[in-house]
Parts: structure tokens; C-alpha cells; sequence
């Protein structure tokens, strides 16, 4: 599978075309990857449009739970300081007046391994496809059940798009994290989780080769190290 930018590209300006105006909420909050009992700082971005719109009040509240309001900077960023508790996923909510946006905690414990996916790379079955590779869904909902899951946005536009695309196609929810050329990897091996595989491009394998993780892609030219269909990658994981 070829890597991104080129048609892939499109395909997400494709897809923030397309998908529901609601996808594209006033509030965008970011996903987190942490550990349990970390304390850590939720951002939420309040916006008017594709622009930045400070000044706001918003509250948030994780797992139905209110965590009080604060103000949003000029900048456009509301934070909010949370300590987390046991493993698991947190949803969290931002809302500022009627426009709402949401967001996960994925909390893991301290060396937990984890299974990063590329979108872009792995999921998606051609440049315009809206439905994803076949029993891709049905793997990932197999391989959740032992390990924790991120999906990597490697496209270079529409996080908000690719989160869409996502629930649209009933993948499993957890935290979507830029890869930004690998960097996650090294933030996400400081705290301490271990990186148990990557799925996804050759460019995507490459970034994460010093934390030596299982890779799976499905480059054809090189059969050795690729394989051909995610029931592959499901039986190379159990």
C-alpha cells in the first residue's frame, strides 16, 4: 500500500467535503494517551468556523461527570487539569453554549503494551474508499479485546474527518493521535508504555523501528516482512 500524501490527500479533502456539517463541531478536543494516576492538562479548542475564537466559557465533563468551566485564552484554548484513575477509556465532553466537542483519555498502566494502527496506511482501502480494508473492523474489535489500540492520523488535514470516518464504520473507539513523523513514539515510550506493534506504511513501521514492536504492513513487494490480509495480523498477535 502506498504511502500517503498524493491521493490519499485528496481522499480527506474528499471526505471533509462529504461527511455531516455536525462532524465538524465549535469545540475540538484533543485525545490522550496517559498513564494511571497521571495528572494531566485536557485541551479543548473553541472555534468559530476553521478559525480560533477565545473568550469563551466552556465546561467540561468526563464520563458524565461536570468538571467545572473555565475561560478560553485568546488563542482559542480552554485547559483543564484531571488526574486519572484506573485503566480504561474516558470520554470527555466540552461544551460551550450549544456547540459541543468531544474527545478520549486512554489510561494505561505504567508498561502496558500497545497496538498503534495507521489510518491512512492500513485501514483505508483505496484513496476515495469509504468503507475500510476488509475485516479490518473485525480484527481491531478482536485485538482490543488483549490489547489497547491508538489509530495514527498521518494524513497532513482532518482529524476531525478522520475521527468521523471512524464511527461512521463502527471501528472500536480509542484515542486518535497525529504521528507526526514518528514522534509519538517517543513520547509515548518516555512514559513508559511499551510499543507491542505497528500496522500500517513502510514510513510508519520505519519511525518506530528502535522500540523494535511487531510491524505488519502490506507492502506486496516485500513479502518477508509484509503480510497480505488483517486475518494474518490477527493470528501473528494472539
Amino acid at each position: 500500500m502506498a504511502n500517503l500524501p498524493g491521493l490519499r490527500y485528496l481522499f480527506f479533502l474528499l471526505l471533509v467535503v462529504v461527511v455531516p456539517a455536525s462532524a465538524f463541531a465549535e469545540i475540538f478536543v484533543n485525545d490522550i494517551v496517559a498513564l494511571t494516576r497521571e495528572e494531566i492538562l485536557i485541551k479543548a479548542e473553541t472555534k468559530s468556523g476553521y478559525f480560533a475564537k477565545g473568550g469563551k466559557i466552556v465546561e467540561f465533563s468526563i464520563n458524565g461527570k461536570s468538571m467545572g468551566s473555565v475561560l478560553s485564552g485568546g488563542d482559542g484554548i480552554a485547559y483543564k487539569i484531571f488526574k486519572t484513575g484506573r485503566p480504561g477509556i474516558y470520554k470527555v465532553l466540552a461544551r460551550s453554549g450549544k456547540d459541543i466537542g468531544s474527545g478520549v483519555i486512554l489510561v494505561l498502566k505504567k508498561g502496558s503494551p500497545l497496538v498503534f494502527v495507521d489510518i491512512e496506511g492500513s485501514l483505508l482501502a483505496a484513496p476515495f474508499a469509504k468503507k475500510p480494508v476488509k475485516s479490518s473492523r473485525e480484527v481491531i474489535r478482536k485485538i482490543i479485546n488483549s490489547y489497547p489500540v491508538v489509530y495514527l492520523h498521518t494524513g497532513n488535514i482532518g482529524i476531525t474527518a478522520v475521527r468521523e470516518w471512524l464511527w461512521q464504520n463502527e471501528f472500536p473507539a480509542s484515542a486518535v493521535m497525529s504521528w507526526q513523523m514518528g514522534d509519538i513514539f517517543a513520547a509515548l515510550n518516555k512514559k513508559g508504555i511499551k510499543i507491542r506493534a505497528v500496522i500500517g506504511s513502510q514510513a510508519v513501521i520505519d519511525s518506530a523501528n528502535e522500540y523494535k514492536p511487531a510491524s505488519f504492513g502490506f507492502d506486496e513487494e516485500d513479502s518477508s516482512k509484509n503480510l497480505r490480509t488483517w486475518q494474518d495480523i490477527e493470528k501473528k498477535l494472539r
